[in-house]
């Protein structure tokens, strides 16, 4: 035993002569600070949680060399110098430094060990008034009972919405890290919640299991745990058990309506509503929105009272009328909304449906009255702020839409189709950056939908970036191929003189919607645009000149059809009968500038530019952009005619770029 003392003694005198206590103390602090400022500058810097693990790692691995490093070599005050391997060794180089870093050293360890202490006795964890309810896990046997975990954290974020104080995460955003493999801190972080609330449902037979665990945001700490049980029918109260005691916790006044109303006994009926709701979360198809309106209507058979079905099929119903604007599915969900309105009019779901309904047909007063009730009952229903934006927009009021998208956005900021409807209003209020930057955002939210891209093109036309806005629709026809996607992305191509590219993309709209003039005539004049094809150009033409015949025999009244009419056979060379067909066109002030724009080439292919240029200038007047005018290819050898350089000096402005 004296041996080992006395070993023990020689190899702590060896350790201090070699001067590792000093160094390993000093690297001790150093990595204590470097960890410090890590936590300090790294969450707001965006860094991911690897980060700081990965210093952590570093420091831990690089202990041993700093160890040995220590054992081997002294830094002195002539440089690094092997240590001595004896006191009596005759190098006697100062090590540098004295004493006094000692001294430093263990100060400064004390200290650090003194604030650990400190914190750890008084740290108390963050439970602020904002959180999010992450997506609670299926341990079911099967695990096939997810959509019945994602109804529980769904059914509670209901619940929790209506605690007055309370600022909820929007069920979008939460439910999109459900994969993104993030640590609690980081989550609450993208969030912007100080709380997170996540759980598991096991369900066996009707009796169901409900965990759940409140985490301070900051720290990633468990604030509170809970598990709670009983039979399946009794899951609306387990909901409600919940809910109140997340609000104990926040020690915020719970104030939400009785859940009597919109409860159901019924496993069943329960099963059958989840079902519908996780299915109205996936893509909006005929299909799914078919099956989803079957759960609703099940769950109403096995118990006719359930507010919440009710309110489910109202939705599902309106959302069929989105997709197909077919008018008899409009009545019919106007009818389930009404009927649920009037029998659980407490409802906000309810009010928001109905308000898009009464968008979609026309009825703007009605629509507004609908989604303010619904804020007057949820005021952070993110839906309901951005149906209020779309009826302000049809208003004209941009700057009262903006406010309410904006805040649909507060509240649902990873959900794709708000920023895109903030693109559409700045859009609409030529306000172009903004427009751009909301719909670049809607594109990395869901990079597998048509209309950002198509509403990008339009961006693009807007400010004449022709070659770029035909891309735009290009990448919609990739999501979504139809006969507009078509020929937009056509029409740009033309602009940008892409005129191969113009004729295929017309090409493709005429064989979806051979019936639509417009395409047809656009897929004339890109071939017309390609030297020695003026041949192959005229099928099209005559196309365009029959349909346009055909729409006159139904109504003489069709300016829109007679103005093609005398283009297309102006640019057959049937001088006469194109002249005809302008003529029959009347006062010319009374017509709109796409009418004027059309017979405005009509009059330039017959040599008549005076009367070209005054038609052009009437549909100047009435809002056709002058930089498309100047810009399109047919005109290219025009504007050093006297009276197109006349019509350029009237109207000349540069193309919008706000």
């Amino acid at each position: 035993m004296t041996r080992i003392s006395h070993s023990m003694n020689r190899l702590l005198r060896e350790l201090q002569r070699r001067h590792v206590f000093r160094v390993m103390g000093g690297y001790a602090v150093s990595f204590w600070i470097v960890l410090q400022v890590g936590d300090v500058i790294l969450a707001p810097l965006g860094a991911p949680a690897w980060v700081m693990l990965m210093l952590i790692a570093i420091g831990i691995i690089g202990a041993p060399v700093v160890f040995a490093l220590a054992w081997f070599y002294d830094l002195t005050t002539e440089g690094v110098r092997k240590t001595r391997a004896t006191d009596s060794d005759a190098d006697s180089v100062r090590v540098l430094g004295g004493r006094w870093v000692d001294y430093v050293i263990i100060a400064a360890l004390v200290l650090i060990l003194a604030f650990v202490l400190v914190q750890r006795d008084s740290y108390q964890p963050v439970v602020g008034s904002s959180i999010a309810v992450l997506p609670f896990s299926d341990l079911s046997a099967e695990q096939d009972n997810q959509y019945f975990a994602d109804g529980i954290s769904e059914a509670i974020m209901d619940r929790l919405a209506q605690i007055t104080g309370v600022q909820l995460a929007a069920r979008t955003s939460s439910f999109s890290l459900r994969d993104a493999g993030l640590d609690a801190r980081d989550t609450a972080r993208r969030l912007g919640v100080e709380s997170l609330l996540e759980g598991s449902v096991r369900r066996s037979g009707t009796r169901v299991r409900i965990s759940a665990r409140l985490i301070d945001g900051h720290s990633g700490t468990q604030v509170w745990s809970q598990t709670f049980q009983g039979p399946l029918s009794d899951v609306f109260e387990l909901q409600d058990q919940i809910s109140r005691s997340i609000a104990g916790v926040m020690q915020i006044q719970l104030n939400a309506p009785s859940i009597d109303n919109v409860a159901t006994s019924d496993p069943e009926a329960f099963d059958q509503y989840l079902r519908g709701r996780d299915q109205l979360r996936q893509a909006k198809s005929r299909q799914n929105l078919e099956q989803a309106a079957r759960y609703f209507e099940n769950a109403l058979r096995a118990d006719p009272d359930f507010a919440l079905a009710a309110a489910g099929l109202c939705r599902a119903g309106w959302e069929q009328y989105e997709l197909s604007l077919d008018p008899t599915l409009a009545e019919s969900a106007m009818a389930h909304c009404r009927d649920t309105e009037q029998r659980f009019p407490e409802l906000a779901e309810t009010r928001v449906a109905i308000g898009s309904l009464l968008l979609g047909t026309g009825e703007i007063e009605q629509a507004e009255e609908a989604f303010r009730a619904a804020l007057s009952r949820e005021a952070n229903n993110a839906e309901a702020h951005a149906g209020l934006a779309m009826v302000l927009l049809r208003r004209d009021d941009l700057d009262g839409a903006t406010r309410q998208s904006s805040r649909a956005i507060e509240l649902d900021p990873a959900y794709w189709r708000y920023h895109y409807q903030l693109a559409i209003i700045d859009y609409f209020g030529g306000r172009f950056g903004a427009a751009f930057a909301s719909v670049q955002q809607a594109i990395r939210l869901n990079p597998r939908h048509p209309e950002p891209f198509n509403l990008l093109g339009a961006i693009y036309f807007a400010q004449g970036e022709f070659l770029k806005a035909g891309d735009a629709f290009a990448q919609s026809i990739q999501q979504e191929p139809n006969s507009l996607a078509y020929s937009n992305a056509g029409t740009n191509y033309f602009f940008a003189s892409e005129f191969a590219r113009a004729e295929a993309m017309f090409q493709r709209a005429v064989e979806l919607a051979p019936g639509d003039p417009r395409p047809t005539g656009f897929l004339a004049w890109s071939i017309r645009a390609q030297p020695g094809r003026d041949h192959d150009a005229a099928p099209h033409h005559w196309a365009v000149v029959r349909t346009a015949t055909e729409r006159l025999a139904i109504n003489l009244r069709d300016q829109e059809a007679r103005s093609m009419l005398g283009l297309h056979l102006a640019a057959l060379d049937q001088h006469i009968a194109a002249q005809a067909a302008l003529d029959g066109l009347g006062d010319y002030r009374e017509l709109d500038e796409n009418v004027l724009m059309t017979a405005g080439f009509a009059h330039y292919l017959l040599g008549q530019h005076r009367l070209a240029t005054q038609a052009f200038d009437l549909a100047l007047d009435k809002g056709l952009p002058f930089y498309l005018l100047k810009a399109d290819p047919r005109l290219k050898d025009a504007w050093n005619d006297e009276d197109f350089a006349a019509l350029a000096i009237r109207h000349q402005n540069p193309i919008p770029t706000t």
